[in-house]
């Protein structure tokens, strides 16, 4: 058989794939209609990792599950949209690495909506403005984020599932390294990549902007109408590049090879369990000794594998203290249910901020 047969081949069988796809997406209208008349949710988090875990499950290759997961991503993100138009707010502006999480988790279809800050992100979502906010949490180099942490404490809102998303910096600019005078991006990006720049550039000014898309463009500004711009450099992501018509000099600058970053979809409402899931919850207390052992005995009495615990000020009333908790499990489970009942005992409150999905 020569290759014009077999592309023959490939056409038919992508003919027949257009017709199954669309004749999917006429079903998921169906449902869309459903879950309209009884006001449900249009992203069901749970649901997406029964599709993702039953098609990997079945497939025999030799697509890979990752490619096969990648492409049933955008699939389930174009469907959300057939359902109801879904909007997005992420920090931006477009090129952050929270659009990037976002655009992994919702794909091409829905409409993405730029935040001037963390706290705008939150705002849009309590408001009703945007369906869905993404927000970083925690990243394995810095820890927690305090401004997202924070926005706990001040908003009402939940979470509804998590993106894990590899982090990697580059160095970019249009002129030559040892020409580069300074060199701008977010705090927590100058921070990862510290060692990098004491050892290669040690005498360059490091400058601090809201984000590394924002650092790109005013580089990039600066070029086209400064002076001294063209000796400006940025550490972004390398897809960003291109947008700003910036060269990369050095790729994977961070100084830790495994960085990544944790983003929670921020919802008004959280999901059913999943099967292997994590919830987070807030718990207020009075700052007094042995408060935090207390809170976190029953958890262990119940054998509940904590993951991350961050102490945080309330900002209402002095000497009073909150401590943001996730563990493995669903808010629903017996277990899980009984050592909040015991944290309940010893706390002036306890704010479950929401169960989702765990992302490996």
């Amino acid at each position: 058989m020569d290759i014009d047969a077999l592309r023959k081949e490939i056409d038919t069988l992508d003919s027949k794939i257009v017709e199954l796809l669309n004749e999917r997406a006429k079903v998921v209208i169906k449902i869309g209609d459903i879950k309209k008349q009884n006001k449900a949710e249009v992203y069901v988090p749970n649901r997406e990792q029964e599709v993702y875990s039953r098609v990997t499950k079945q497939n025999k290759g030799p697509l890979s599950n990752e490619c096969l997961t990648a492409i049933y991503k955008e699939l389930m993100a174009g469907s959300l949209v057939l359902e109801k138009p879904i909007r997005v707010s992420y920090l931006g502006p477009e090129g952050t690495f929270s659009y990037f999480a976002a655009r992994q988790k919702f794909g091409s279809s829905v409409e993405y909506v730029s935040a001037r800050g963390i706290d705008d992100v939150f705002r849009d979502v309590v408001g009703g403005r945007c369906d869905y906010g993404i927000v970083p949490v925690e990243n394995s180099t810095e820890g927690g984020i305090r401004e997202t942490l924070n926005m706990f404490v001040e908003s009402d809102v939940n979470i509804c599932s998590e993106i894990i998303l590899p982090i990697h910096h580059n160095i970019m600019a249009n002129c030559n390294k040892n020409e580069i005078k300074k060199v701008f991006s977010k705090p927590q990006i100058l921070s990862q990549c510290k060692n990098w720049l004491t050892n290669n550039l040690p005498h360059v000014e490091l400058v601090e902007v809201s984000s590394s898309a924002e650092a790109a463009r005013i580089v990039a500004k600066a070029i086209d109408s400064e002076k001294d711009g063209r000796y400006y450099a940025v550490i972004a992501n390398a897809e960003i590049a291109q947008q700003y018509g910036l060269s990369i000099l050095f790729k994977n600058v961070e100084d830790n090879p495994n960085n990544i970053t944790r983003f929670f979809v921020l919802s008004k409402v959280y999901g059913a369990p999943s099967g292997k899931d994590r919830t987070a919850v807030m718990c207020y207390i009075k700052n007094r000794p042995g408060a935090l052992l207390d809170i976190l005995e029953p958890f262990k009495t119940c054998n509940i594998n904590l993951t991350n615990i961050e102490s945080i000020p309330t900002k209402k009333k002095a000497w009073e203290y909150c401590f943001y908790l996730d563990f493995e499990g669903h808010v629903t489970n017996e277990n899980i249910q009984k050592a909040l009942k015991e944290v309940s005992k010893k706390c002036m409150d306890v704010k479950v901020l929401g169960s989702f999905p765990k992302c490996d």
